[in-house]
């Protein structure tokens, strides 16, 4: 419960949103979302059980480079994610096997075509995987990780209970954030199906608030830092 609650912080949904917004999906959202998941749940099972096994303490001041690293990577995953929604396009149900497909383009390639389970021109698909993992594990290293995981488990004096609390912990944010994932790109499909121009104002907003999201970790990040 505590994974699954944590999982569902702003920072942590627009993170896995503004990859939902390039191309909805329910397979793929689910994919971003297991992926950012695993990312998470392998940083905070490793370092915790370094801390479990070792009974070094938490230390405070790491916490400051942690929340500048997630802060510069919300505000670049923002821009990103303004640059691709401008670019959102999508395929009627009659155009693309009979469901309504949306993602993004790059200028220049509309209007296209493309087979059914492939992607424009012929092109490879989209590829975040390692991104999201290596999202995953940033925000699993920094943030309030350190409060719900990281510091109990310096105070369990038992290596198979805290081990089995970290799994526990891990599975519950992977679990949460799939289903995010899928009712994000629910909604996102939904505001395709009735305007395109809606879907892309929503990804521009995502974006946006993925901006002000890392501005934000950046100047507490400082403050930690210079305290």
């Amino acid at each position: 419960m505590l994974g699954a609650i944590h999982a569902l912080e702003v920072d942590h949904m627009i993170a896995v949103t503004s990859f939902l917004t390039e191309r909805p999906g329910f397979r793929a959202a689910a994919r971003f979302g297991a992926r950012w998941g695993v990312g998470h749940a392998i940083a905070v099972f490793v370092l915790g059980g370094i801390l479990l096994l070792s009974g070094i303490r938490w230390p405070e001041r790491y916490d400051g480079f942690g929340e500048l690293l997630v802060g510069v990577l919300l505000v670049a995953i923002g821009a990103w994610a303004i640059l691709r929604a401008r670019k959102l396009h999508v395929h009627r149900p009659e155009e693309h096997g009979d469901h309504l497909h949306l993602h993004a383009h790059s200028a220049g390639r509309l209007p296209h075509h493309h087979a059914h389970g492939g992607t424009a021109g012929g092109a490879k698909p989209h590829r975040h995987g390692r991104t999201l993992v290596f999202v995953g594990l940033l925000h699993g290293l920094a943030g309030s990780s350190a409060a719900v995981a990281l510091v109990p488990v310096t105070v369990i004096d038992r290596t198979g209970i805290g081990l089995a609390y970290l799994a526990a912990f891990g599975l519950g944010v992977i679990v949460a954030m799939v289903g995010f994932a899928l009712a994000a790109t629910t909604a996102f499909t939904r505001a395709a199906s009735r305007s395109v121009e809606l879907s892309r104002h929503a990804g521009v907003l995502v974006g946006a608030l993925g901006i002000l999201i890392g501005l934000w970790w950046l100047v507490r990040a400082i403050g930690v830092l210079t305290a």
